[in-house]
């Protein structure tokens, strides 16, 4: 199973917010939009448009792969934040190694990581 639990779902209704207040930290597979400051636990959504791929299966497959890496950092993230990932066309014939490092690196440019604070103290 590689979709969030659903206490790490963003909900619909909280998504344009965060599209129109975030923050945004771009990559070459996907933009990443977070709000900070929100209730605990981080919550996550994972937006792909039929511009970037008329085939919902494709579309699935990429969404699976992207929230499969977020769900394998989630010890390792910090709580309170809402984050949407708005994927790129390019995301779509990618490695899941390839998209998993492009997502822990977004959270580390971002300071979602926990050990970044060690870092900097």
């Amino acid at each position: 199973m590689s979709m969030l639990t659903k206490q790490h779902r963003l909900p619909k209704k909280e998504i344009d917010q965060v599209k129109n207040n975030g923050h945004h930290f771009h990559t070459p597979f996907f933009t990443v939009v977070y709000l900070s400051g929100r209730g605990t636990p981080s919550q996550f959504a994972f937006v792909l448009s039929k511009r970037v791929s008329k085939k919902a299966t494709i579309r699935n497959r990429t969404k699976r792969l992207i929230a499969g890496a977020v769900r394998r950092l989630m010890a390792q993230l910090k709580s309170g934040y809402w984050v949407i990932f708005l994927v790129r066309r390019a995301a779509l014939d990618q490695d899941k190694e390839i998209l998993a490092q492009a997502v822990k690196e977004a959270f580390g440019k971002i300071n979602l990581l926990k050990q970044n604070e060690k870092l900097g103290s």
